[in-house]
């Protein structure tokens, strides 16, 4: 996105009210508040059955909510909120229920006792651990970019959100914080940015011997990224996918292998589109990298960010091939189909190119209204998606009507069996 569009940019966010209903292109579905009066959540997660974290943006709080309702805060962050910094990712240890630990990835202020909007000392994704009643500071952090290191300081391009793979490790998005360094693809130089890409640590947060790169980018998993708000693995396929904002074109989602350079500042959306190529970009060592065009390109950028899988969801098989993505300038969910093999989208007529140059051509991808600024999305164990809302301070619940095992359905249930019973005996 360009500065203009930019999000979080504009404070008032954090006070919009909702003022049209949210709705999904499937009368089968309902859409439903779940949580409420939160002031710009950037993530959620779950810990058990009807529990979890929710964060926030500019306090730096952490909340807990159970049964549909926070309960309190947890913790207490000094963060820097400008622009794009804040608390901006949350993720939990794949062993939390015996451990406890808790990621979140913030900008640090350097400060303690939740004072906000210090100075920029880092952007730092640290460790916390849950002890039944706050997170504790385990001390164990690491930083991607810093106030100290001489080069651009944003305050935008933060990246943020964090997701483990079926690997069991930490994978996160970090944008380039307005930097030109060799992850930015910049051939006349060998500085590195330290930032600008997808970072993958081990649960201790150091950096995993099988990872792609050696020296200042060993922590990457992927590169070449201007800033992404989405990460979501494929349950079936275990592949990890994003989004990527473009400047003034191409916002982009992409699935993500090992060692991918997606080409910023080069190249955004298809190669084809663009005057540099891949013999252009800078292959970092020992491995080498692989570029490849993006799965999906918004020729206008919509500043696209979270993105979910439904596989498994309750709203029925014929959503297992499907991805949501959000965004942060309509306020709208696009609905994505994936093909046979999982590793793209099945698209016809003018989307066949695999962008949308219109905006009647991304209005035909359109399956939710009214979201504002979605800022992280996640199925439940209940199989519901939660849709956490910057702007309406606000996660809200998408699940059938009437949902598999609710009383309704039951019901529903036992009136066409005494339908059946009184026919026989006519």
């Amino acid at each position: 996105m360009n500065t203009k569009r930019m999000l979080f940019a504009l404070t008032c966010a954090g006070v919009m009210t909702p003022v049209m209903a949210q709705t999904v292109n499937d009368s089968n579905l309902v859409v439903s508040p779940y949580l409420t009066g939160l002031s710009q959540p950037t993530g959620m997660v779950f810990s058990g059955a009807g529990q979890g974290f929710v964060i926030e943006k500019a306090t730096g709080l952490v909340k807990r909510f159970e049964a549909g309702a926070v309960t309190g805060s947890v913790l207490d962050l000094s963060v820097n909120s400008g622009s794009e910094r804040g608390l901006l990712g949350i993720a939990l240890d794949p062993d939390f229920s015996t451990n406890g630990f808790t990621y979140l990835y913030y900008s640090s202020t350097g400060g303690s006792g939740g004072v906000d909007n210090g100075a920029w000392v880092d952007n730092r994704v640290a460790r916390f651990q849950w002890n039944g009643t706050s997170l504790v500071d385990t001390g164990v952090f690491r930083t991607f970019g810093t106030a100290a290191d001489g080069q651009a300081t944003g305050p935008n391009h933060n990246g943020g959100p964090l997701a483990f793979g079926s690997d069991g490790k930490l994978y996160g998005t970090t944008g380039d914080l307005n930097r030109n360094g060799v992850e930015q693809n910049n051939t006349g130089t060998t500085q590195s940015s330290a930032v600008g890409g997808l970072y993958r640590l081990n649960t201790d947060l150091s950096t995993p011997a099988d990872n792609p790169f050696t020296g200042s980018q060993a922590p990457f998993h992927a590169y070449g990224v201007r800033n992404s708000f989405g990460l979501a693995f494929d349950p079936v396929t275990g592949n990890l996918w994003d989004t990527e904002n473009g400047p003034g074109s191409f916002d982009e989602i992409n699935l993500v292998a090992k060692g991918f350079n997606s080409g910023w500042n080069l190249i955004m959306g298809p190669d084809s589109r663009n005057s540099q190529n891949e013999s252009d970009l800078v292959h970092l060592s020992p491995s080498g990298s692989t570029y490849s065009d993006p799965e999906f390109s918004f020729q206008t950028p919509v500043g696209v960010t979270a993105l979910q899988f439904l596989h498994g969801s309750s709203w029925g098989s014929g959503y297992d091939d499907a991805v949501i993505v959000g965004d942060n300038n309509t306020g709208q969910l696009y609905l994505f189909r994936l093909n046979a093999a999982r590793t793209g989208f099945v698209l016809a007529g003018n989307l066949a190119d695999l962008v949308a140059d219109t905006t009647a051509e991304r209005n035909a991808l359109v399956f939710g209204d009214n979201f504002s600024v979605t800022t992280a999305m996640h199925l439940g164990a209940d199989g519901a998606l939660y849709v956490t809302s910057l702007g309406d301070g606000a996660v809200y619940r998408i699940a059938p009507v009437p949902e598999p095992g609710s009383i309704v359905m039951l019901a529903l249930g036992l009136g066409l069996l005494v339908l059946r019973l009184r026919r026989r005996r006519g």
